[in-house]
C-alpha cells in the first residue's frame, strides 16, 4: 500500500514537473517568435527602399505575426457577433491597416529603434505577454512596450500590444462600444475609413 502511494505521488510530481518545463519552453518558443518577428519588421522597414510608406512596407511581415482577425474581434467588442461575414470581413481588413499604421508609427519609427526584450510571462497554457524596451532617436526615455501573444495552430501570434501600459484593444474597444451599439458595423466601418483617409507621416 505504502509503495502503490510513492508511485502515484512520484508520477504526479513528474507530471507537475513536465507541466512547468513545457509551459517554460512553450513561452521560450514565443520569445524566439516575436524576437525573430521582430527583427525582420525592422530589417524591411530599414532596407533602404523609399518607394513605399514605411506602413506598406512592413505589412507583409506583420501580417505574418499579428492575429489580426482575434486583435479586430476584440477590439470591437459584443458587437461583433451582430456584423454579417461580408461586414467583420470588411472590419478586419480596416482595422488591420489602422494597427499596422499606430505600430509603423509608435514602434519601429523613423530611425531603427533599440529594442531589449524581457522574459516571458505565461498567463495560460497557450498565452503569455513577452515586456520589451524600445529606444528611439526621438525619445529620451525607453517606450515601454508589451507584447500578447496566443499559440495557434500555424504558431505564436500577437493579439494585443500595450504601449506605456495601453492596451492597443482595450483602446479601441472604449471607442467602438458605444458607436456599434448605436450605429452597428455601418457606424464602425465608416469611422475606420475615416480614420485611414488621414494623411499618413511620411516615414521613408
Amino acid at each position: 500500500m505504502l509503495l502503490h502511494r510513492f508511485i502515484l505521488k512520484s508520477a504526479l510530481v513528474l507530471l507537475l514537473g513536465a507541466g512547468q518545463l513545457s509551459g517554460a519552453a512553450s513561452s521560450d518558443d514565443a520569445a524566439t517568435t516575436l524576437r525573430s518577428s521582430v527583427e525582420e519588421v525592422l530589417s524591411i522597414a530599414y532596407s533602404g527602399h523609399a518607394n513605399e510608406t514605411l506602413a506598406a512596407r512592413v505589412r507583409p511581415a506583420l501580417e505574418k505575426c499579428f492575429a489580426f482577425d482575434i486583435v479586430t474581434r476584440q477590439a470591437m467588442g459584443p458587437g461583433w457577433r451582430q456584423f454579417s461575414t461580408t461586414e467583420q470581413k470588411r472590419v478586419t481588413d480596416l482595422f488591420s491597416e489602422l494597427m499596422i499604421r499606430t505600430y509603423s508609427g509608435r514602434v519601429v519609427g523613423t530611425q531603427r529603434p533599440k529594442i531589449v526584450f524581457g522574459s516571458p510571462v505565461a498567463t495560460a497554457s497557450d498565452r503569455c505577454e513577452i515586456p520589451t524596451r524600445v529606444t528611439t532617436s526621438s525619445s529620451n526615455e525607453p517606450i515601454a512596450v508589451a507584447y500578447r501573444m496566443i499559440k495557434l495552430p500555424a504558431g505564436w501570434r500577437i493579439y494585443d500590444v500595450l504601449i506605456e501600459g495601453v492596451s492597443f484593444v482595450a483602446n479601441y474597444r472604449a471607442q467602438f462600444d458605444e458607436l456599434i451599439q448605436k450605429g452597428g458595423a455601418v457606424a464602425a466601418i465608416r469611422t475606420l475609413e475615416a480614420k485611414l483617409a488621414q494623411p499618413v507621416p511620411s516615414n521613408s
